[in-house]
């Protein structure tokens, strides 16, 4: 039977609250696993490709409880469906592209696993905030209840095999979503991006991959797997991090205290366009959003969440704006930036500006 996911749920991930969601969006973890005896994914011949899924698929079916995950058959997904897991990271544009593929989802898409990509198996956990340790131990348990039905191709000496060297020994890679407004607007990124650099880790903006992020919004993770266990991979990253959230907090205070004015009329401009404007573009709406969710936190405005916020961030992107309109074909673009104004408009209601003047 094929199924179809319900993209309508209420309960996403980014939709929750989590720790120091101030500066920390989301944690995330993601397991890679090869199968013995068959070629990697891109060396893979269709009859390859046609066993590992089955193989993979059969063992899914066989740990129920907390690893129990929804299977989806990429082929039955309309176009519009498979923009929809690449707008939320949960697919990569290759693999939107691609035929006879196959995935498993959790009920609020926080979980998925994915079938031949770059590893036969690639198992990944979102959770919201500064939450690494539970989002590793998702996506641990289902691995470890896998690895009882599966054979992964491993070696004493290297670890879990990868067709990337980088990703061979625990073939894990975690990484950390940051809202870092406030080190742009000191010009104090650049240094931010060098320290990160040094300690060998990677950082990136998640709607771009320049310095010059959408929403001043990054994403920070471990480039080597290899010659370290997970719990120092995380440790690592998890202390790098928090430093940053720090160096975040205070340029935050430092602006608000030494250029009130220019915070305040930043924030109030991008909450006035985002409450009045009848069209908003996709990129606009990214920093202005970033603009409000640093008012925000702030507490330069109130009467919304930050969760609310976030939310936001995803679902106003092209085709989750696309997915409200009854007609999944192409839609006209000043009807999907309509729709974007009016969805900002509708969520934003009861915000307040008790720190104003």
């Amino acid at each position: 039977m094929k199924r179809r996911f319900d993209f309508e749920k209420k309960a996403f991930w980014f939709t929750q609250q989590g720790p120091n969601q101030d500066v920390v969006i989301s944690s995330r973890a993601r397991l890679g696993r090869n199968l013995s005896g068959f070629s990697f994914p891109f060396q893979m011949t269709p009859e390859e490709e046609e066993k590992t899924k089955q193989q993979v698929l059969t063992a899914l079916e066989n740990i129920p409880g907390p690893a129990s995950l929804s299977v989806f058959q990429l082929d039955a997904m309309n176009a519009l469906e498979r923009k929809l897991l690449l707008e939320r990271n949960i697919i990569s544009q290759d693999f939107s592209l691609q035929q006879n593929k196959a995935l498993a989802l959790s009920q609020d898409g926080s979980v998925s696993l994915l079938v031949n990509e770059s590893d036969h198996v690639k198992l990944v956990a979102l959770r919201p905030g500064f939450d690494l340790a539970r989002a590793y131990a998702e996506v641990d348990e289902i691995d470890s209840r896998l690895e009882q039905h599966l054979d992964f191709a491993a070696t004493l000496e290297l670890g879990y095999l990868s067709p990337f060297l980088s990703n061979v020994g625990t073939q894990i890679r975690v990484s950390f979503m940051l809202h870092l407004p406030a080190l742009v607007f000191t010009s104090l990124i650049h240094k931010a991006v060098k320290t990160i650099a040094s300690f060998g880790l990677s950082i990136k903006g998640f709607f771009s991959d320049s310095e010059e992020s959408l929403g001043d919004i990054y994403q920070v993770s471990n480039q080597i797997s290899i010659g370290m266990t997970e719990k120092e991979i995380m440790d690592n990253l998890e202390e790098i991090v928090l430093q940053i959230v720090q160096y975040e907090r205070r340029a935050r205070d430092e602006i608000l205290d030494r250029e009130p004015i220019t915070v305040k009329d930043k924030v109030f401009r991008a909450l006035g366009t985002l409450l009045y404007a009848r069209s908003v573009g996709s990129k606009e709406a990214m920093n202005l959003l970033s603009l409000v969710r640093l008012g925000l936190s702030l507490g330069i405005l109130s009467g919304v969440s930050l969760e609310n916020v976030t939310s936001l961030l995803f679902l106003c992107q092209k085709y989750h704006i696309q997915s409200l309109l009854d007609n999944i074909d192409e839609i006209d673009t000043k009807l999907i930036d309509y729709t974007r104004a009016k969805l900002i408009r509708e969520r934003l209601e009861g915000v307040q500006t008790p720190g104003g003047e």
